[in-house]
């Protein structure tokens, strides 16, 4: 069983795609890098159809629930994303909320809790909240898959595409928290 390593960035090679490749590198052995933007989520409309029959009406015409299938496999998963507005990108959200299908249908993950970390980047350097929407919805869709987070790194003043590579205490923060996983 292999982790899966997810980028929530809509921006290809910024910090949050840094950091998901720095933390699949730091791990002992081999994991499944994706990147959310490379696949097509349509939003929950809300239609609630999924509470009737268990299936979204999109899920025929979007990648959501493929994805889905990749964190039903992953024995450990690592969500980087990027702060926008104090929450996740739009297309992160939208996947998340596409989760409202088996929450209503009363299909969760096989019953074995499986250790999730979060890497979150922000252009902010301060803001008391600046993580906190954020960490409740990835907790409670993270829970839909029967994981639970062990760790998060919340990383501040990294705006430019760049700036995480170029440095090394949050290079170092974010290979602690791969060590710190096991894998």
């Amino acid at each position: 069983m292999i982790p899966l390593v997810l980028s929530l960035s809509p921006r290809p090679e910024g910090n949050s795609d840094s950091a998901a490749e720095h933390f699949a590198r730091s791990l002992a052995g081999p994991s499944t890098f994706l990147r959310l933007r490379d696949h097509v989520v349509a939003p929950c409309t809300g239609c609630g159809a999924c509470a009737k029959s268990g299936r979204c009406v999109f899920a025929d015409g979007d990648h959501a629930e493929g994805l889905f299938a990749s964190l039903d496999a992953a024995p450990m998963v690592m969500l980087a994303a990027p702060v926008y507005f104090y929450h996740l990108p739009a297309q992160a959200k939208a996947w998340i909320d596409r989760a409202q299908s088996r929450y209503l249908s009363g299909r969760f993950g096989q019953g074995i809790i499986r250790p999730a970390y979060i890497v979150l980047v922000a252009g902010r350097t301060r803001g008391v909240h600046l993580f906190a929407g954020i960490m409740p919805t990835l907790r409670y869709f993270l829970q839909v898959f029967d994981f639970s987070i062990q760790g998060t790194v919340h990383l501040r003043g990294l705006d430019g595409p760049r700036d995480l590579l170029a440095n090394e205490k949050a290079l170092e923060a974010v290979a602690a928290l791969a060590r710190s996983s096991g894998w």
